[in-house]
């Protein structure tokens, strides 16, 4: 966190905050730049997995591949995993995510329960459901203009240590929505329970369903 502040602090005044990074999940080119920014090098990691209350708390330059082994351990994961596992749990939530589990949970900011942030003032704030609402509201989708997240606790929910998968073809695109409508509204396809959905188009003759549910074997 010290690191993270004296890198702030180094930032001219005129110049732009943006995270000192040389990667980044969207798929465009980055252009060079030289400038000083964000050192958020020591904020990757998992702070701890508490599991009587099912939360987690994350550095906000945690990937969901770091934050998901800590939690199966204890037969407990993210309410909503990103598809791709370099993407973190700040990023998800500061510029919103979505997978498999949404249409059960929703995005990853629904299941923050309180956040760190440094702000554009150089302090930080905690914000949660009870304290700076209106921060913990705005801050998701808010693209770092807000401030960025140091420290979130998220909500965990217990799940089997399998994924059995189902692809459905369907030869027409309303017969596919309708078969998806009808899972998101009962949560299940055929009397069983659905954890997972998913889906891909490759033209009106010819689109799937992704289905996948938790097993135990």
């Amino acid at each position: 966190m010290q690191r993270l502040l004296d890198s702030y602090r180094a930032i001219p005044p005129d110049a732009t905050v943006r995270l000192a990074k040389p990667t980044s999940n969207l798929f465009r080119t980055r252009a060079r730049r030289d400038a000083p920014g964000l050192d958020t090098s020591g904020l990757t990691g998992v702070i701890g997995v508490d599991r009587a209350n099912r939360t987690a708390d994350v550095q906000g330059m945690c990937s969901y591949e770091t934050l998901v082994a800590a939690t199966l351990p204890h037969g407990l994961s993210p309410l909503v995993v990103p598809q791709l596992k370099t993407i973190t749990v700040g990023g998800a939530v500061t510029g919103l995510g979505i997978e498999s589990a949404s249409f059960r949970n929703g995005l990853p900011h629904e299941s923050v329960v309180e956040m760190d942030i440094l702000t554009g003032a150089g302090e930080i704030v905690t914000a949660s459901r009870d304290e700076h609402q209106e921060l913990f509201r705005a801050f998701p989708n808010s693209y770092g203009t807000l401030g960025y997240s140091t420290r979130l606790r998220i909500e965990l929910e217990p799940v089997q240590p399998f994924v059995e998968l189902r692809h459905l073809r369907f030869d027409r695109l309303p017969d596919l929505v309708e078969t998806m409508e009808r899972i998101v509204s009962s949560g299940s396809y055929r009397g069983r329970p659905v954890d997972y959905l998913d889906g891909v188009v490759f033209g009106a003759g010819e689109s799937y369903l992704c289905l996948g549910m938790q097993t135990s074997a």
